[in-house]
């Protein structure tokens, strides 16, 4: 048994984070007479500190959040790295450590993302010749979509709209609402949120749209918009208000409000490996119950035991991860979580790979792997 535990830790000692670069990466326009001075820099730093936190919160409006202020009172405090860009007008590009920041926030009581994000597969018909086109990658309308979609920390996925797809689903089907062959086609896309929308031009554009979440429809809106992008913008809105909604995880204030920096035994190299709590090790079914405690049955590789720990390690809310029990194909993890019992179900939800499959009243938390 003990001789399994060390072989896990020391696989994961190298073991590079999970944690997405993108979310903390910016690109922003600079300002004034003297784009490049102190002023200048530190207003765009601002600007781009705010867009990390409106991805990283699935909010709009952030300024009112807990803890928001104050950090961008010091966008230096989370600041990785900044360089300059030429043209006009000139930007700053920077990077700022998402990963503290989300604790951070946390901390404070804001709510953020919790473990992965899941994609949301888009089927949208723009209105055309006959019976509309439908937007594929490439498309010069899907890199707008995917502008808007950055901006708020969304994950889209489009469809390849290949001859797999198109024995199963028709434009007039996403047009019509008929969800059956929209579904079935989505099945290869491995993802439990499918939206649907027809953007109509004219005098004004209008976009229609959907979202199902396995397959309910969970919101859905006829809008207007100036042009475009604006409706565009509003279409993605729409979709991380709904997903944050179910997704984020809003920490206990005050759980640790000085913290800043990576959790405890972390590097710049990637995420720690888990402590092993020692001790007498429990046998059989006589597991450790707690509520900061969760189950997983299933794991049976190497590469199983890494790819959990490290989702569970890179989720927002949680500051640390030590591995409890490993007994047969169960392994138990306790974190240092900022949040309640519910919450950390919700973190878990957004896990893949991981269905729930013990005692919904009493715990620990536990998980299959599928």
């Amino acid at each position: 048994m003990y001789r399994l535990l060390l072989i896990l830790v020391v696989a994961l000692i190298g073991a590079a984070p999970a944690w997405a670069a993108e979310a903390g990466q910016v690109s922003v326009p600079l300002r004034g007479d003297a784009p490049q001075g102190d002023e200048a820099r530190r207003d765009a730093l601002q600007r781009g500190l705010e867009t990390v936190i409106t991805r990283l919160t699935g909010r709009d409006r952030v300024a009112d959040l807990p803890g928001v202020a104050e950090a961008l009172a010091e966008p230096q405090r989370w600041l990785s790295r900044y360089s300059y860009e030429d043209g006009e007008p000139p930007r700053l590009r920077a990077v700022f450590d998402e990963r503290s920041l989300t604790r951070y926030l946390a901390d404070q009581g804001t709510p953020v993302w919790g473990g992965e994000r899941p994609p949301v597969l888009v089927w949208l018909v723009t209105e055309g010749t006959g019976r509309g086109d439908l937007v594929t990658a490439g498309d010069p309308l899907a890199e707008r979509l995917r502008a808007a979609a950055g901006r708020r920390g969304v994950s889209l996925l489009l469809p390849e709209w290949d001859q797999r797809d198109r024995d199963v689903v028709a434009v007039a089907d996403v047009r019509g609402r008929f969800d059956g062959p929209v579904l079935q086609a989505s099945r290869r896309y491995d993802t439990d949120w499918v939206a649907t929308g027809v953007l109509y031009g004219g005098a004004s554009t209008t976009l229609n749209w959907r979202l199902l979440d396995n397959g309910d429809q969970v919101a859905g809106q006829r809008a207007s918009a100036a042009d475009t992008d604006a409706a565009l913008d509003a279409f993605v809105g729409a979709l991380a208000d709904q997903i944050a909604e179910r997704y984020s995880l809003g920490g206990e204030p005050g759980g640790n409000p000085d913290h800043g920096g990576p959790a405890p035994g972390a590097s710049d190299g990637g995420v720690a490996p888990p402590p092993v709590l020692t001790g007498d090790a429990p046998t059989g079914d006589v597991l450790i119950r707690d509520d900061r405690v969760v189950t997983v049955r299933g794991v049976r590789t190497l590469k199983q035991w890494h790819d959990l720990y490290r989702a569970l390690a890179d989720s927002g809310p949680v500051r640390g991860v030590a591995l409890r029990v490993a007994s047969d194909d169960r392994v138990q993890f306790e974190l240092d979580f900022s949040g309640g019992r519910s919450q950390l179900e919700r973190l878990m939800a957004g896990v893949a790979g991981l269905t729930a499959c013990g005692d919904a009243g009493a715990p620990p938390l536990t998980y299959c792997l599928r």
